[in-house]
């Protein structure tokens, strides 16, 4: 098939070459180019492992698209764009937002450094396991922040100590959830009807940021509506 593939795009680049490229328009051109790319990756994965092949195209219509790993069970690969979400007080921001598969436990500190700037300095911190490294422990401990990671070594946490890493883990496991639950479901991001990298992006953005200005609203209304009269 990629022999094939191959004997059909060398004739019809003679076709191009012959008409100067008559008869294709800009998006057929990129499309060919996409085309050409992905017959490139199949014979390199002739004599070579998928995991050697970087930036691998896995749609013709969504060449910027790439496999994600996610060892999940359902779902062991995704497609689509990794969000690094740092989230405060339910109101979620956008850390880093890429169709590449990146390593998310490397951004804490960048996240941290982010809080300290509009916020002020954190000083409770939850986050899913992948981000207990070592050097994020140490990190945390200097900036004399509380986790809710799993502890190590002898020293023990204290009662007091326990009952806060408890409450953080709950925090994260159902507000910040939360906020991605109801992102996907109300505010068109479960499934990304437009086309396009840029557009793709701002679909993104603009959903979660009206998310965030919905939850702001609800609150400000809360506050300023009178309290309830009792009834005498």
């Amino acid at each position: 098939m990629v022999y094939l593939l191959n004997k059909g795009i060398e004739q019809l680049q003679e076709v191009l070459d012959k008409n100067k490229g008559a008869g294709l328009d800009l998006k057929d051109f990129s499309r060919f180019g996409v085309i050409k790319k992905v017959c490139q990756q199949q014979e390199f994965l002739l004599d070579n492992p998928p995991s050697k092949l970087k930036d691998r195209i896995v749609s013709l219509h969504k060449p910027y698209l790439r496999p994600i790993v996610r060892g999940k069970e359902n779902k062991p690969v995704e497609f689509g764009a990794k969000a690094h979400i740092l989230q405060v007080d339910g109101l979620a921001f956008i850390d880093k937002l890429d169709f590449n598969a990146f390593n998310e436990c490397t951004r804490l500190k960048l996240s941290v450094a982010k809080h300290k700037r509009f916020f002020g300095p954190a000083r409770q911190l939850g986050a899913d396991r992948i981000y207990a490294t070592n050097k994020n422990r140490v990190f945390c401990t200097q900036q004399k922040i509380f986790t809710c990671f799993p502890k190590k070594g002898p020293k023990q946490l204290s009662k007091a100590e326990k009952v806060l890493s408890s409450e953080i883990s709950r925090q994260r496991a159902t507000v910040m959830e939360g906020v991605f639950g109801t992102n996907k479901n109300h505010y068109g991001l479960g499934k990304i009807k437009v086309k396009g990298e840029k557009r793709e992006k701002l679909m993104i953005f603009f959903g979660i940021m009206s998310a965030n200005a919905v939850l702001i609203a609800k609150r400000r209304a809360a506050k300023e509506s009178p309290p309830l009269q009792q009834s005498a």
